[in-house]
């Protein structure tokens, strides 16, 4: 309470000193260092009629101090946006345009945009000054209309795309891009297609990436300028969109390590290379533009359209933060699929909210699935997420290890407890030495177990302990960030 005594006799002293001249620029400059976002500055209605005096004032730090603090009172638009069309200083204006910001502007959009054009179509327009303008004016004009969404071609112009995949597993996409020109790299896939949305349903890969033509850059603002100037961005746009505007862009950091200094220069220099046709905005953005260390020490530049709908995984509404990435279980489910039976009855004993479960009847449906969870938050989730995806799932909210069914299952598929998420060594060996020795109770002979873990020893040791009744098919390294995780495929005898 003392604090913010102080800081309101501070604020005060400031004002009077604005009132009366007084130390004029250090005082407007520390006034706007006082100001808080609770504070308000309409109670001083004398300092208001000050302001706007001083925006008549000779010194142009003078002036620019003042527009952003008559931003803080309601209804100066008009004053602020008169004085920017009669200002000759150009590093002022911004100030103007940022005392703008501060309050709803939807009813002068259209003078802005105006103001926008006019900035872009500037023989000056990569100048540091109409940057900055164009900086507070994007994100401005964005918030206070609706963003038209740009529409992909139907058929375009075939261009490269990356169809990434989790290493060394590239061999799962290969049966869904037969038709295409295609081959392993070591991100995913590279396909070349003249349609987009034929990608869409593929389910093993990550993400989209369109390589633009930079790569095995060195990681500073010179060698990645070089390759901006040389990339054929403005060319993919072109192919894809049914769109003549400028675009949107927003920059990302997928370094090995951050590097925020870096991605500022590189936004700043790509608005500087394609002033007419990229605004880099934080937010509603069309595209990112991806800064990827592939190799380390290397950067490849890629192109992301962070505004393509994937429908592939809208039921995916309810997670928890040990949830399976959708992909991922796609991934095992495409490696199990030789060994899956046609209408089987299958079960998950640890389903969480019913990822994996989801995947593997899209891919290869079940006559009756079941899942089960000792968590009644995740079985919560699994039914809601089962809903959407229109599916056909009994879930059962008890502790694997306790739980019984009359008729038998010929499959089990599940994505096991590990130790990074019961940090409990003990209570970890329990759960997979109990479970295993269920399995024969759960299973009918000649059916399968499908498990994927990062807990290999355990996995081992149990197989070895069940070996009169549980063989071991094969089993997969998969590498998962830091850490190794595997899916074994295992058949009852």
């Amino acid at each position: 309470m003392i604090g913010i005594i102080c800081e309101r006799e501070v604020v005060m002293d400031l004002v009077e000193n604005i009132l009366k001249d007084k130390n004029l620029r250090e005082s407007l400059i520390e006034l706007r260092k006082q100001f808080q976002e609770e504070m308000s500055l309409d109670k001083y209605s004398q300092l208001q009629d000050k302001l706007k005096k001083l925006l008549q004032h000779e010194d142009p730090k003078v002036r620019k101090n003042v527009a952003i603090l008559l931003g803080y009172y309601k209804g100066n638009i008009p004053i602020l946006l008169e004085a920017y069309h009669h200002e000759e200083i150009e590093y002022v204006k911004e100030a103007y345009l940022k005392g703008i910001s501060q309050q709803n502007c939807y009813e002068y959009l259209y003078e802005l945009k105006n103001i926008q054009q006019k900035l872009l179509k500037s023989e000056e327009v990569s100048a540091k000054h109409i940057q900055a303008q164009l900086k507070v004016l994007n994100p401005l004009i964005l918030d206070h209309q609706p963003h038209k969404k740009k529409l992909i071609k139907l058929k375009h112009q075939p261009i490269d795309v990356i169809l990434t995949t989790l290493p060394y597993y590239q061999f799962v996409v290969f049966e869904h891009v037969l038709p295409l020109l295609y081959k392993p790299i070591s991100q995913g896939v590279l396909v070349r297609t003249d349609s987009l949305y034929d990608l869409q349903s593929i389910r093993v890969y990550k993400e989209m990436l369109i390589p633009v033509g930079a790569a095995l850059l060195n990681p500073n603002i010179e060698d990645i300028t070089e390759g901006l100037k040389r990339c054929y961005i403005l060319n993919i746009l072109e192919r894809i969109y049914d769109e003549n505007s400028f675009f949107y862009y927003r920059v990302v950091d997928e370094l090995r390590e951050k590097n925020s200094q870096l991605i500022k220069q590189v936004s700043q220099k790509i608005f500087e290379l394609y002033p007419q046709k990229l605004l880099n905005s934080s937010h509603n953005y069309d595209i990112e533009i991806v800064l990827k260390e592939v190799k380390r020490g290397t950067v490849n530049i890629y192109l992301r359209l962070s505004h393509l709908s994937n429908p592939r995984f809208h039921y995916r509404k309810n997670v928890i933060s040990n949830s399976i990435h959708p992909y991922v279980a796609a991934t095992l489910v495409q490696i199990a699929k030789p060994y899956m039976k046609d209408d089987a009855k299958v079960l998950d004993p640890f389903v969480g909210t019913g990822t994996l479960l989801i995947e593997k009847n899209i891919v290869k449906p079940s006559h009756f699935s079941m899942g089960v969870d000792i968590y009644g938050q995740a079985i919560e989730m699994a039914r809601k997420n089962t809903k959407i995806a229109n599916q056909t799932i009994y879930y059962v909210h008890k502790d694997a290890l306790r739980f019984c069914n009359k008729e038998m299952f010929d499959e089990i598929i599940t994505d096991m407890p590990t130790y990074a998420q019961l940090k409990d060594e003990k209570q970890l060996t329990d759960v997979y030495d109990r479970f295993f020795a269920r399995i024969h109770r759960l299973v009918k002979p000649g059916g399968y177990v499908f498990l994927y873990t990062s807990e290999i020893a355990l996995v081992r040791k149990n197989l070895r302990l069940q070996d009169n009744y549980l063989s071991l098919e094969e089993h997969y390294e998969i590498p998962r960030g830091k850490h190794m995780f595997y899916f074994f495929i295992i058949r009852l005898k």
